[in-house]
């Protein structure tokens, strides 16, 4: 090893993100242009990397942690400051117990460097966020080499399509709009269905504590109509599940009361019925229920990395592994009636839906795992995510591929939003890295994308809006859309999709902004009934429906070479062995390839189209002949089924 002194390289792959805000890969990124200030080369002034997050940059502290190619000797460490005099704190040695702990004054636009001769492989930072650096140097050098082997990506087995078809809704949605899916995020704020309080936290779903919903007989008849349910139990800017008293949130105790509910929920509704009476609590008035078997799955909290409702609401990805963990199993089984596989091991647990795909937030949990339980596992059964295709259009006509659950805000004078289809939207791409890490490390677990949409509204001010054009109504684009982007996801091997959602919560022709007409249902309609109002059913009622009857008893086969470059082909097929094949051009112009010759095996054939008001698409028979079978394709999908 050559033991001179030298800047240290860091690399945006090396970086743990702590907090999952920012791009901490900012601090290093000038490493080429900013001299040599330990050996007194001068070099370009750093510059002042915009804060991502400006809104709220002074409420919380940024954290990250360098992950080195190797043990080094770090001997000194530099910083440059364009804000002032401010405070820095490194950390170094073992993650999360770090035997080097010190605290550094920056000085106001220069370089201040200070001497540290420790050798470690991990390099924690953390600033006000107000008052982080510009660019940071590391100086040492490597004592030890680390060739860790990178995992090749385990193969998987084929996804069975019965629980793919998904949708968010609620307790109060009528039960034949929970028919058009075969699985439904059901989510609600957790202090409708219990009475938070440490380990004595009480359930109260019957009714719940509102006085309104029945949630057994909401979950007792989903079942009964064969639909698997997610109770995705929410916070809202409801009461925080970090318990109060509890000083340290990346420590999996700061979280009881949530997790004594989550085990309080799978004890009720999950199958085991081999739980101690006692364990089991209740509100007063209320009865006891165990082992219902109504359910088979739940998520804590809904996009705990969104900034936009304060820092008691953000969760870190260290602090939502450790509730995670918590929730999971009780952080192992440390602690006792708490978390959902104490109460029935076979009950499964997604992590948190993210706002956003975000590798470097689930890499951080995986991170915290890594070095906070004897397993060393993310603590969940399934990756969990959010994503809206979308785009953004500048006052100069520039557009940008953009998450409109991220980046809009609201401005709509600088910068218009609109939905775009998810072929546009590269949405397999973009689900690609995650996969990719998943298969080679975590090949146990799922990969839902459970948040994804448009909304009818046509206003410009609608940022998700599915804007009609051409022949379409921008209802049908919303409806054709929608299957095409299941059909992707099923392409793309997501073990589930679930659209968002069941229903509008404003009158179309006037509610504008994200998610208000994003449902499959327009506004009003009357909460609770058994049947909607034939009327109010949009297009993509009937789309997702019949998607859902087409495809629930296949598995995604591949995708076929077509002859002619604007026809996209999937196949799936049965456990008998028959074919099912979507056709559709993957465009948003209006492109259309009438009489296609689509070459497939000798066989009998039925044609279906997507249409309103229909639950099974509009069927026809085909004729084969010499080889082919001719269909119209546009973008509006068809299906050609084995008979």
């Amino acid at each position: 090893m050559n033991n001179k002194i030298q800047k240290i390289k860091i690399t945006p792959e090396m970086i743990i993100n702590d907090m999952g805000l920012e791009c901490p890969a900012n601090f290093f990124c000038e490493f080429d242009l900013v001299g040599d200030p330990l050996h007194g080369i001068d070099g370009e002034v750093p510059k002042v990397h915009p804060r991502h997050d400006t809104w709220w940059i002074g409420e919380t502290d940024l954290s990250f942690t360098v992950e080195l190619d190797g043990i080094y000797k770090i001997t000194n460490i530099y910083f440059y400051n364009n804000t002032g005099n401010h405070k820095a704190v490194v950390k170094m040695g073992t993650p999360f117990t770090w035997e080097y702990n010190e605290k550094f004054i920056q000085e106001f636009q220069k370089w201040k460097g200070f001497e540290v001769n420790f050798d470690t492989r991990y390099i924690n930072f953390t600033f006000n966020n107000n008052d982080a650096p510009s660019e940071i140097i590391v100086y040492g050098y490597k004592l030890e080499e680390i060739n860790e082997q990178i995992p090749e990506p385990a193969k998987r087995g084929r996804i069975k399509l019965d629980k793919f078809v998904g949708m968010n809704g609620f307790v109060n949605d009528a039960d034949d709009i929970s028919r058009a899916c075969t699985y439904i995020r059901e989510y609600h704020p957790w202090t409708w269905t219990c009475i938070p309080n440490g380990e004595d936290t009480a359930l109260s779903p019957n009714p719940s504590t509102n006085l309104r919903w029945d949630f057994d007989d909401f979950y007792k008849r989903r079942h009964s109509f064969g639909i698997d349910v997610c109770a995705t139990i929410t916070v809202g800017r409801d009461i925080s599940p970090k318990d109060e008293g509890v000083s340290d949130t990346t420590q999996p105790e700061a979280y009881m009361s949530y997790a004594s509910a989550l085990f309080q929920y799978a004890a009720r509704y999950g199958h085991n019925k081999n739980i101690d009476p006692d364990a089991i609590k209740v509100v007063d008035g209320q009865e006891k229920k165990i082992g219902l078997g109504y359910m088979s799955y739940v998520e804590p909290l809904n996009e705990p990395n969104g900034t936009w409702m304060g820092r008691d609401l953000f969760y870190s990805p260290f602090e939502l592994a450790a509730c995670m963990s918590m929730c999971y199993d009780g952080h192992e089984g440390k602690f006792k009636n708490v978390g959902v596989k104490q109460a029935d091991p076979s009950f499964k647990m997604s992590m948190s839906g993210l706002a956003g795909v975000n590798y470097d937030y689930l890499r951080a949990m995986s991170f915290w795992a890594k070095y906070n339980r004897k397993d060393g596992k993310l603590p969940f059964d399934a990756i969990n995510m959010h994503h809206y295709c979308g785009k953004s259009i500048n006052k100069s006509g520039i557009t940008k591929n953009v998450d409109v659950n991220l980046d809009e805000r609201g401005d709509t004078q600088e910068k218009v939003y609109v939905g775009i289809s998810a072929e546009e939207g590269d949405i397999v791409g973009i689900l690609k890295k995650i996969k990719d890490w998943r298969d080679r490390y975590a090949p146990h677990l799922e990969y839902w994308l459970t948040e994804f949409g448009w909304d009818t509204n046509q206003d410009y001010r609608t940022s998700t809006a599915s804007h009609a054009y051409g022949e379409y109504t921008g209802r049908q684009v919303q409806a054709m859309w929608l299957v095409r982007e299941y059909l992707m996801l099923s392409s793309a091997e997501i073990d589930r999709g679930a659209m968002y959602m069941s229903r509008d919560c404003g009158p179309e022709e006037t509610s504008v902004g994200k998610y208000a007409t994003s449902g499959l249902v327009r506004f009003p309609i009357e909460l609770g009934a058994k049947v909607v109002v034939q009327g109010n059913k949009k297009d993509s009622f009937y789309y997702v429906y019949t998607l859902k009857e087409i495809i629930s008893d296949t598995y995604f086969d591949g995708e076929l070479e077509s002859e002619n470059t604007n026809v996209k082909i999937f196949k799936y097929i049965t456990d008998e062995g028959k074919s099912k094949y979507a056709l559709w051009c993957p465009t948003a112009d209006g492109t259309k390839v009438p009489g296609y010759r689509f070459r497939i095996p000798e066989g009998k054939y039925t044609l279906v189209k997507f249409a309103n008001e229909s639950y099974n698409g509009k069927r026809s028979e085909l004729e084969y002949k010499d080889g082919y079978v001719t269909v119209d394709i546009s973008e509006n999908p068809i299906f050609v089924i084995e008979k």
